[in-house]
């Protein structure tokens, strides 16, 4: 007999079986042994089965035997664990289309909570799954990129240390015949003050033995004081003890002199860039003036430092010493003989920034070059003199410590170039960029 609306029990039962139908997955039920004993409208289309085809029947009726012992397996584990499987898997359709299917089996159980079956629920999710497996393959591509970008942000760093190395070996080759002289001078007279020590050290180490042996017992003192008589007044004792003193004095200063010089190309060419430290940029200018004296000194160019007391600025040292050591190498190239170079330092106003400034005697910059000098390997010097990545270098290096490079040129001649370094930067921007600078045409300030 059908049910009847009018009762409440089956009013439910009328409401579970619209409910069922009208939800869109695919519902059944199973007994102990495997055996169909429900399945909504939307499972019996699936399989191509009116429901009397289905009730009673098995997995094996509908699907493949390797996939129905699956189900099989699965509902068993069901049946004898309790617990809910909830999987997504794969599905052959008796149309023999495979999809992905979200699964959920659970046991039926009785008022008295044995359980006598199992209800599966399942719907089609292969849209979703080919969404996920592109999306994880978009995915994998991405971190594919990634690593490339990575590995060419490696590559780029990598090939720009060569470039400021190269550029550094490049410095030293023009600076090379100024340095020798600087630390020629001061090597021939430690030479030379070495040469009169070990003659004079001899000659008193002769004078202390005769001296000794005049004091001994029977000793022939008066053919002993003829010698010591003599060989004093060869060395003339009175002069070289007075004068032994300062002799040592001015070897130790020759020494200090080619030690300074040692340290500071030591300070340009290493390899090491160093660290981001607190620093007295002062220091490190003068050190780059003190290597460049011999070359400005050979082309006949007078230097000039004017600094003022500087607040420490967190930076790299050795980097910003490249910076200064090529601006200075620039300016004296571009000077006449008899011309002179002028280096300042200074600090902005309330702290905010350091400036560095150098100023030649030389041409100028003309308008139609001045956006261009940072650009790589632009040079104005002849062939073989330049790399043109002095000021892109040392452009990047500013760039790097969140700075800026700029050039004030004006017709009558002399180029002054400003470098401005911010205290504000934290020292984490990304390596240096040998992009072109933007250079405003400005007049060059006297």
């Amino acid at each position: 007999m059908p049910p009847d609306p009018t009762q409440p029990a089956d009013r439910s039962e009328i409401l579970l079986e619209h409910l069922v139908e009208a939800l869109p997955q695919l519902i059944l039920c199973k007994d102990l042994e495997g055996r169909f004993t429900f399945a909504n409208q939307r499972f019996c289309q699936e399989l191509g089965q009116p429901l009397e085809g289905i009730i009673g029947r098995t997995d094996f009726d509908f699907f493949p035997r390797d996939l129905a012992e699956k189900y099989r397996r699965d509902d068993r584990r069901v049946l004898e664990t309790g617990a809910v499987l909830d999987v997504v898997e794969e599905h052959v359709t008796p149309r023999g289309e495979t999809i992905f299917v979200q699964v959920m089996k659970s046991p039926l159980r009785g008022r008295d909570g044995v359980i006598f079956g199992l209800q599966g629920i399942f719907w089609d999710v292969t849209e979703r799954m080919r969404a996920e497996l592109l999306l994880k393959e978009q995915n994998i591509t991405l971190q594919q990129l990634a690593r490339s970008e990575r590995e060419a942000h490696e590559a780029l760093k990598s090939a720009q240390s060569r470039m400021v190395q190269t550029e550094k070996l490049a410095s030293l080759g023009q600076l090379v015949a100024g340095v020798a002289h600087e630390i020629n001078n001061p090597l021939a007279f430690v030479a030379n003050n070495v040469a009169v020590l070990e003659r004079d050290v001899r000659d008193m180490i002769t004078l202390i033995g005769l001296y000794r042996e005049h004091a001994q017992p029977g000793a022939d003192t008066a053919a002993l004081e003829g010698q010591i008589a003599a060989l004093a007044q060869d060395l003339e004792l009175d002069y070289a003890v007075t004068n032994l003193p300062r002799l040592i004095e001015r070897t130790r200063e020759g020494l200090k002199r080619i030690e300074r010089i040692v340290k500071d190309l030591r300070l340009f060419a290493r390899v090491d860039e160093g660290e981001w430290n607190e620093v007295d940029l002062n220091p490190g200018v003068d050190s780059s003036i003190y290597l460049v004296r011999g070359y400005a000194r050979k082309r006949g160019v007078e230097l000039d430092f004017e600094p003022s007391p500087l607040r420490p600025l967190r930076c790299r040292a050795a980097r910003l010493h490249q910076v200064v050591l090529n601006l200075l190498m620039n300016a004296i190239d571009a000077s006449p003989e008899g011309g002179k170079v002028v280096i300042r330092t200074y600090g902005e106003p309330e702290g905010k920034a350091v400036v560095i400034e150098v100023d030649d005697d030389g041409p100028g910059v003309a308008p139609e070059i001045r956006e261009r000098i940072f650009d790589p390997f632009f040079t104005t010097k002849p062939l073989g003199q330049g790399t043109g990545l002095g000021l892109s270098i040392s452009y990047g290096i500013v760039h790097e410590h969140g700075g800026t490079i700029e050039v004030l040129s004006s017709p009558s001649g002399g180029a002054r170039f400003r470098v401005r370094l911010p205290h504000t930067h934290d020292g984490q921007s990304s390596p240096p960029s040998f992009a072109k600078a933007s250079n405003a045409p400005e007049a060059r300030t006297p």
